[in-house]
């Protein structure tokens, strides 16, 4: 029995314990299908270049949700932050920069799996909001990205792969391919 009731508390306290996921901050958020620009890499683009708004919204979302939860590894004592949305909608995405003041919001995310990355700055008293969607999956990305990483590995013996912000990709000078602009209202708590 002894042995027993030492085997459990072996493997207890031998295992990682994960705290819970809490929930920081939800906003409900609807973006004007009339205000979204794009830029794109190596493409002039002018004022008036029609582009399918409608299919823009379909793709990203123009009537969303933004959730950030974070958790916190009680065995090595560090909050994570993570955004969730429609695009990022199952575990969420890591956060770069978490902002928040009693009137404003702001959150990058870091490079994603499949290369995209977002930002938000929300208003919080007037729920004015500005999104801005970077997508970054062409081959030529991937390259840059590779060998970003292969440098972050030579100076930071502990740099994260999957860790890439906006301001690494900015300073090793390497740009979206497009990026999506949105404006809207994001409101606190649930229904716009």
């Amino acid at each position: 029995m002894k042995k027993n009731l030492l085997i459990i508390f072996y493997l207890f306290v031998s295992f990682e314990i994960q705290g819970k996921s809490l929930n920081v901050v939800k906003f409900t958020c609807e973006y004007s299908p009339d205000l979204i620009k794009i830029e794109q890499k190596n493409i002039n683009s002018n004022d008036n270049q029609e582009f399918d708004r409608q299919r823009i919204c379909s793709i990203f979302y123009c009537n969303d949700f933004v959730e950030v939860n974070v958790s916190n590894s009680i065995s090595d004592n560090r909050d994570e932050y993570r955004l969730r949305n429609s695009w990022f909608n199952h575990q969420g995405i890591l956060i770069d920069e978490f902002k928040i003041t009693n009137k404003n919001l702001i959150i990058d995310t870091y490079v994603s799996q499949s290369y995209f990355l977002e930002s938000y700055t929300i208003n919080r008293i007037t729920g004015k909001t500005k999104r801005t969607f970077y997508r970054f999956d062409d081959s030529e990305f991937y390259y840059d990205i590779k060998k970003i990483e292969k440098d972050m590995s030579k100076k930071l013996s502990n740099f994260d792969k999957k860790k890439i912000s906006l301001n690494m990709l900015k300073s090793n000078s390497v740009e979206p391919k497009e990026i999506f602009y949105f404006e809207g209202i994001c409101l606190e708590g649930t229904g716009v």
